[in-house]
């Protein structure tokens, strides 16, 4: 008689374990089931990282043949997972328990900045290349592009979003932006401010006004310098130096004589529009305009307000303190039009009414954001003045300010426009140029460039 080959105990263990491997075959094909049923709903943009999210790719036969399009489908699905915010939120909370949070810590690696030359040291090397230069520019402005038109900026902005957020001092619920100076941008950005000026010589003032971040407005002078960076002061003065037929408004200075009041946020690395009045009264100083003063203007306020320091590090402190956004309406007009990336024209307002949006999006509430072109006429004003404001997202809460001085003012946000700004004043016989950018934003040669290739 042949010997059984398992016994009964052993018989039971094992179907037990088929039971579980069935049940776990199941759950397998299940999860898949709902993982594919959310392929159609995955997410398009990300509130947790304030961008938009990768796009489906179009199919060509090219990128089908040459495997690109199965690259760009990959990139796709990785960035585009299902609860992505939740899961990300969830994961820094899981980070959070590793450590007791610190009220006062740096987050993010330490640069070492260029060492900033004497204001002017260089001038006379610039002036020996400007010839060369001038023709460079000149090969590059043949074309007159439309000024709607936008390049891929996903690159620019995670550039910038890196110079923003790289070294941070955050301290009692606030976070700061430390700045680290790089001579080949800043010789890149004054050279491209220049040849501007020049080539606008007798058709149109070309101004530079050159923002510090909250930092080297806000902090002592003592406990900036025991965080490693470069001095803004010092280095904003050595822009300006560089100057030919540019004019230079007053920024830094003025803003560290009101250093007690609300000028930056806290949660966000933005000025306020206080901060922005107050550079708005020294442009008006040197075009000779009369500021309104503040009382003059219409006030909104839209709280609280958790922006771009939160949404990175989440801190809890900044939960507890939010900020809060003023914004003063314009007294000739509150309307405007904007045009997308795509081309497509919106009807917007100047300032809008942002009370029911999300805790995150506060700053939205000034041009609409940041869109490639904006037009504001105000029908209260019919002299034909006319300005042109070149600008990443600090300038959004000074343009307002402008209104009520110019018949038109036009907005061009460098990071998703191309249009040739110094054929389009020319064009439209603009009166005034105002470049506007935060100094920490326009510090990487990438950034730089962009804006010298629409000057």
């Amino acid at each position: 008689m042949a010997k059984e080959k398992y016994t009964k105990e052993q018989k039971k263990i094992i179907r037990k374990f088929r039971v579980l491997a069935v049940k776990a075959f199941a759950a397998v094909m299940l999860i898949g089931c709902v993982m594919g049923f959310l392929f159609f709903f995955r997410p398009s943009t990300s509130q947790v990282e304030k961008r938009k999210l990768t796009e489906f790719p179009k199919f060509t036969v090219s990128s089908f043949l040459d495997g690109s399009f199965f690259s760009q489908v990959s990139l796709w699905y990785s960035d585009t997972f299902p609860m992505r915010d939740t899961l990300i939120a969830a994961d820094k909370k899981v980070k959070d328990l590793y450590g007791i949070e610190s009220s006062t810590m740096m987050v993010g690696g330490h640069e070492q900045g260029d060492a900033i030359p004497i204001a002017g040291e260089k001038k006379e090397e610039k002036t020996a290349d400007k010839k060369d230069k001038e023709t460079e520019g000149s090969i590059q402005k043949e074309e007159n592009q439309e000024p709607v038109t936008a390049p891929d900026s996903q690159e620019m902005e995670a550039e910038i979003q890196n110079q923003i957020q790289q070294g941070l001092y955050v301290k009692d619920g606030a976070a700061y932006s430390v700045y680290y100076f790089n001579q080949g941008a800043a010789e890149t950005y004054t050279d491209a401010l220049n040849q501007a000026a020049e080539e606008l010589d007798g058709i149109a003032n070309v101004y530079s006004l050159l923002v510090p971040n909250n930092s080297g407005a806000m902090l002592p002078e003592k406990e900036l310098k025991g965080l490693g960076g470069s001095d803004q002061e010092q280095a904003i003065s050595y822009y300006y130096s560089l100057y030919d037929k540019v004019i230079p408004v007053k920024t830094i200075e003025t803003l560290r004589e009101h250093n007690d009041e609300y000028l930056y946020f806290r949660t966000d690395h933005h000025w306020t529009q206080l901060g922005a009045y107050y550079v708005y009264e020294n442009f008006c100083k040197e075009k000779g305009f009369e500021p309104h003063k503040l009382s003059e203007f219409e006030k909104m306020s839209f709280e609280p307000f958790l922006g771009t320091f939160y949404t990175e590090l989440q801190n809890q402190d900044m939960a507890k303190n939010p900020d809060r956004v003023d914004a003063y309406v314009p007294m000739g007009t509150n309307d405007m039009t904007y045009w997308n990336t795509d081309g497509s024209k919106q009807e917007w307002h100047v300032i809008e009414d942002v009370s029911t949006w999300d805790q995150s999006s506060g700053y939205y509430c000034y041009i609409g954001g940041d869109k490639p072109m904006s037009i504001i006429e105000n029908p209260e004003i019919q002299d034909g003045s006319s300005c042109i404001v070149l600008k990443e997202s600090y300038g959004n809460c000074f343009v307002p300010f402008l209104v009520d001085h110019y018949q038109t003012v036009y907005v061009v946000d460098f990071r998703y426009a191309d249009v040739n700004l110094v054929d389009y004043v020319k064009e439209k016989k603009i009166q005034d140029v105002l470049i506007m950018n935060n100094i920490t934003i326009i510090g990487s040669d990438n950034v730089a460039n962009k804006i010298a290739g629409l000057l």
